[in-house]
Protein backbone atom coordinates (compact mmCIF):
# COMPACT_ATOMS: atom_id res chain seq x y z
CA UNK A 1 0.00 0.00 0.00
CA UNK A 2 2.81 2.53 0.89
CA UNK A 3 4.34 1.98 -2.93
CA UNK A 4 1.27 2.69 -4.23
CA UNK A 5 0.82 5.93 -2.29
CA UNK A 6 4.17 7.00 -3.38
CA UNK A 7 3.90 6.22 -6.53
CA UNK A 8 0.74 8.03 -7.04
CA UNK A 9 2.33 10.95 -4.91
CA UNK A 10 5.39 10.94 -7.42
CA UNK A 11 2.84 11.06 -10.49
CA UNK A 12 1.34 13.84 -9.06
CA UNK A 13 4.81 15.84 -8.27
CA UNK A 14 5.46 14.92 -12.13
CA UNK A 15 2.39 16.00 -13.55
CA UNK A 16 2.41 19.73 -11.52
CA UNK A 17 5.97 20.34 -12.44
CA UNK A 18 5.19 19.63 -16.02
CA UNK A 19 2.29 21.06 -16.69
CA UNK A 20 3.19 24.27 -14.70
CA UNK A 21 3.77 26.92 -17.08
CA UNK A 22 7.26 27.82 -17.70
CA UNK A 23 7.81 32.11 -17.54
CA UNK A 24 8.52 32.87 -21.01
CA UNK A 25 12.42 34.42 -21.44
CA UNK A 26 13.45 37.43 -23.99
CA UNK A 27 14.15 34.92 -26.51
CA UNK A 28 10.88 33.97 -26.76
CA UNK A 29 9.21 36.79 -26.66
CA UNK A 30 11.45 37.55 -30.24
CA UNK A 31 10.94 34.17 -31.29
CA UNK A 32 6.91 34.68 -31.55
CA UNK A 33 7.33 38.41 -32.86
CA UNK A 34 9.54 36.95 -35.66
CA UNK A 35 7.41 34.22 -36.10
CA UNK A 36 4.63 36.92 -36.87
CA UNK A 37 6.78 38.63 -39.24
CA UNK A 38 7.42 35.94 -40.95
CA UNK A 39 4.12 34.82 -41.19
CA UNK A 40 2.63 38.12 -42.09
CA UNK A 41 0.43 38.96 -38.63
CA UNK A 42 1.89 42.72 -38.37
CA UNK A 43 -0.69 43.83 -36.10
CA UNK A 44 -0.02 40.71 -33.59
CA UNK A 45 3.83 41.76 -33.87
CA UNK A 46 3.09 45.01 -32.77
CA UNK A 47 1.57 43.18 -29.82
CA UNK A 48 5.21 42.46 -28.92
CA UNK A 49 6.26 45.98 -28.04
CA UNK A 50 6.09 48.07 -25.15
CA UNK A 51 4.02 50.64 -26.99
CA UNK A 52 0.41 51.87 -25.97
CA UNK A 53 -1.78 52.07 -29.16
CA UNK A 54 -5.11 53.38 -27.97
CA UNK A 55 -6.66 53.48 -31.26
CA UNK A 56 -6.67 50.44 -34.10
CA UNK A 57 -6.41 52.91 -36.70
CA UNK A 58 -2.80 53.74 -35.63
CA UNK A 59 -1.84 49.91 -34.87
CA UNK A 60 -2.97 49.47 -38.34
CA UNK A 61 -0.83 52.38 -39.71
CA UNK A 62 1.98 51.11 -37.88
CA UNK A 63 1.45 47.45 -38.88
CA UNK A 64 1.18 48.34 -42.79
CA UNK A 65 4.55 50.51 -42.13
CA UNK A 66 6.15 47.25 -41.21
CA UNK A 67 4.75 45.49 -43.89
CA UNK A 68 5.95 47.61 -46.45
CA UNK A 69 9.68 48.07 -44.72
CA UNK A 70 9.69 43.90 -44.86
CA UNK A 71 8.28 43.74 -48.73
CA UNK A 72 10.77 46.14 -49.58
CA UNK A 73 13.53 42.81 -48.44
CA UNK A 74 11.27 40.18 -50.18
CA UNK A 75 9.96 39.75 -46.25
CA UNK A 76 11.57 37.17 -43.71
CA UNK A 77 12.92 34.35 -45.22
CA UNK A 78 14.67 32.97 -41.82
CA UNK A 79 15.88 33.94 -38.60
CA UNK A 80 17.95 32.51 -36.46
CA UNK A 81 18.26 33.38 -32.34
CA UNK A 82 22.16 33.34 -31.90
CA UNK A 83 23.36 31.02 -29.52
CA UNK A 84 24.47 32.59 -25.99
CA UNK A 85 23.10 35.74 -27.53
CA UNK A 86 20.63 36.87 -24.62
CA UNK A 87 21.70 38.55 -22.26
CA UNK A 88 19.39 40.04 -19.02
CA UNK A 89 20.43 42.52 -16.78
CA UNK A 90 21.48 41.51 -13.29
CA UNK A 91 18.17 43.71 -11.98
CA UNK A 92 15.91 41.06 -14.31
CA UNK A 93 14.13 44.13 -15.90
CA UNK A 94 16.02 44.64 -19.30
CA UNK A 95 17.58 42.35 -21.52
CA UNK A 96 18.89 41.70 -25.01
CA UNK A 97 18.64 39.45 -27.39
CA UNK A 98 20.77 39.01 -30.51
CA UNK A 99 19.23 37.39 -33.95
CA UNK A 100 20.49 36.95 -37.85
CA UNK A 101 17.83 37.28 -40.03
CA UNK A 102 17.37 36.11 -43.60
CA UNK A 103 15.33 38.18 -46.01
CA UNK A 104 13.78 37.45 -49.05
CA UNK A 105 16.50 39.53 -51.26
CA UNK A 106 19.48 37.39 -49.74
CA UNK A 107 20.08 40.31 -47.36
CA UNK A 108 21.25 38.91 -44.18
CA UNK A 109 21.40 41.32 -40.82
CA UNK A 110 22.35 40.47 -36.95
CA UNK A 111 20.32 42.95 -34.84
CA UNK A 112 20.33 43.34 -31.14
CA UNK A 113 16.94 43.56 -30.15
CA UNK A 114 16.39 45.58 -26.49
CA UNK A 115 13.85 44.27 -24.29
CA UNK A 116 11.90 45.23 -20.89
CA UNK A 117 9.78 43.57 -18.95
CA UNK A 118 6.39 45.03 -18.18
CA UNK A 119 3.96 43.30 -15.55
CA UNK A 120 5.87 39.94 -15.89
CA UNK A 121 5.78 40.11 -19.71
CA UNK A 122 9.02 41.09 -21.95
CA UNK A 123 8.43 43.48 -24.46
CA UNK A 124 10.35 45.05 -27.22
CA UNK A 125 11.80 48.23 -26.80
CA UNK A 126 11.55 50.96 -29.76
CA UNK A 127 14.97 51.78 -30.88
CA UNK A 128 14.25 54.96 -33.30
CA UNK A 129 18.19 55.63 -33.12
CA UNK A 130 18.37 52.67 -35.57
CA UNK A 131 15.74 53.48 -37.63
Amino acid sequence: MKKIASLVIALCVITFVSCSPREKTPSDTVKNYLECLQSGKYEKAISYYNIDLGESMEMKMLADKMEESLKEQNGLKSFKLVEGGETISEDGKTATVAVLMTHGNGDVEEEILDLVKVDGEWKLEVNLKNK
